[in-house]
């Protein structure tokens, strides 16, 4: 006997022996597994300062549609060539009376919408909407505010139900709620017949609607504002860097940036440059400076910029000192001075070395024509072939008339909450009953009454003062009529009378009984006692 005890499982049992077949299967299953693919630190999201890796992506061809309008006049000099340009992309990049009518009615819809969960809501349009500063392909910035303020749990908890809402009316076929970011906010993508817009919708959020008339009294009193703002935001939204949720500068970022560069004039230009931008021509020059200034001499590591105050402040006064970024972009909030609207944005270096490329497109391109090429802006701005499909869209939505069909079909969507229950329509199987006739018969009455009763669908005469009653269904055997409606005497059988009863006593042919029960009744009557 071998005296090597056997192993012993967890049940206490010795384990089973494996076969050969499960041998072979094991090893089977070895050769076939794929290996673990290693990631290379080059297929890594970003790259040190912060730039998308785009080596797989193919290259994205744009044009420059707005050149063709310029023709071919000489100028003296490359800033004012660049100058026609920039207005030329103005002109061309806004929005067509198809498209902002699109937008308008689409926006108006996912209000409607909204209300429906939430009635006594308002909501309105913020950020580049709001300032006309949007591109065709551009972002809607929606905020809801509701009378009471919501706590973190019931504002996440109303926006997963606006979600499926707008996925339920048929506004979108896709949405998605960013929860966990420091603004929660619903964002998705309209159907292709409502426009193919995006939109992001916030909740209480009131800083960015607060801004709108402060940003648009700087539009009003700087002309170049909007020119710098259009060109610069299509140079970022062209190198993906153009939203602080992908730690790029934002359009509201982007706004102070310029506002605070035309409020320092760091390079010196003459007043009217700033001033009169079109009638001096000088929308090249300040859009060189802009890009010069804020890639290399901006001090990023001591100064934070605040528009509010027109100059810029010491970021250890602020306490934003960050010692692990030391050159972070800090700007101050417009409505809340404690806010830093360049936090989230963490590719300033990879923004800084696009505006110092720019800088040297513009600066230094050549062409075989002439001293300087005819496209100078379309070096570092151009429109996408999406975007022109974008656009093509809308346009035939519009004048084909889906956009309403659609809008319709959204409202339509909507009725089963103002309309009747949910109680399902009657069933067309089931024959409604025969009309009535209120008709009276020929001559003379043939019940008495001059009704007919038992012969059709005729209504028989009621009580004055009530209803008629309905007539009853040609299945139905006859009802018997009552002595008040044919307004005679009873025909119905009745037992005897007093009076009978005290006939038939009389006359001798009473039972005992029944002499006794008439006595009793014509004699005295005892007296009743009485309680005492």
């Amino acid at each position: 006997m071998d005296p090597t005890p056997a192993v012993a499982g967890p049940s206490g049992l010795p384990k089973r022996p494996v076969t050969t077949h499960e041998q072979e299967m094991r090893q089977d299953n070895k050769r076939t597994r794929r290996p673990k693919r290693k990631r290379v630190a080059s297929e890594a999201a970003g790259t040190e300062d912060g730039e998308v890796s785009s080596s797989e992506a193919p290259p994205m061809v744009y044009i420059t549609p707005w050149v063709d309008t310029l023709g071919t006049t000489e100028y003296e000099s490359r800033e004012q060539r660049l100058h026609d340009e920039i207005v030329a992309f103005l002109e061309y990049i806004a929005p067509t009376p198809d498209e902002r009518h699109a937008r308008a009615v689409v926006i108006a819809e996912v209000a409607e919408v909204v209300k429906r969960r939430l009635p006594k809501a308002t909501v309105d349009t913020f950020g580049s909407v709001a300032q006309d500063l949007y591109l065709p392909d551009g972002d809607t910035d929606l905020v809801i505010t509701t009378p009471h303020p919501y706590d973190d749990d019931t504002k996440k908890r109303v926006l997963f139900q606006l979600a499926a809402l707008m996925r339920n009316t048929g506004v979108t076929d896709q949405v998605h709620v960013v929860h966990r970011a420091r603004v929660p906010v619903i964002s998705f993508q309209t159907a292709p017949d409502l426009g193919s817009l995006k939109i992001d919708i916030s909740l209480n959020a009131t800083d960015g609607l607060r801004a709108v008339p402060i940003l648009r009294g700087y539009f009003e009193r700087m002309p170049a504002l909007r020119y710098l703002v259009l060109a610069l935001k299509c140079l970022l939204t062209r190198h993906g860097l153009n939203s602080a949720s992908s730690s790029g500068l934002s359009s509201y970022g982007l706004i102070c940036l310029v506002i605070s560069f035309l409020q320092l004039n760091p390079m010196g230009r003459p007043a009217p440059y700033i001033e009169q931008p079109l009638q001096n021509e000088s929308l090249g020059v300040l859009l060189i400076d802009f890009l010069t200034y804020y890639a290399d001499d901006f001090p990023y590591e001591t100064s934070y910029v605040s528009v509010a105050q027109g100059k810029l402040l010491s970021k250890e006064d602020k306490g934003w000192v960050n010692e692990a970024h030391p050159e972070k972009l800090s700007i101050e909030c417009l409505i809340n001075s404690d806010n830093d609207v360049g936090r989230p944005t963490s590719k300033i270096q990879a923004i800084r070395g696009l505006f110092r490329e720019a800088y040297t497109l513009l600066t230094t391109s050549t062409s075989a024509d002439g001293p300087f090429p005819s496209n100078i802006l379309g070096n570092i701005v151009g429109v996408s072939e999406s975007t022109l499909a974008h656009r093509v869209l809308l346009k035939n939505i519009v004048t084909s008339g889906r956009l309403m069909q659609t809008l319709q079909d959204v409202q339509r969507s909507r009725l089963p909450q103002n309309g009747p229950g949910r109680r399902p329509p009657p069933s067309t199987a089931q024959q409604p009953y025969p009309p009535r006739q209120y008709t009276r018969p020929g001559p003379g009455p043939p019940n008495g009454d001059g009704w007919q009763r038992n012969g059709g669908p005729q209504m028989s005469r009621g009580v004055a003062g009530l209803p008629a009653r309905p007539p009853a269904h040609p299945s139905l055997p006859a009802r018997p009529v009552s002595s008040v409606e044919n307004d005679q005497p009873s025909r119905r059988a009745q037992g005897p009378s007093i009076g009978s009863m005290r006939g038939s006593s009389g006359g001798g042919g009473g039972t005992a009984g029944g002499g006794r029960l008439i006595d009793r009744l014509d004699g005295p009557q005892p007296a009743r006692r009485r309680r005492t």
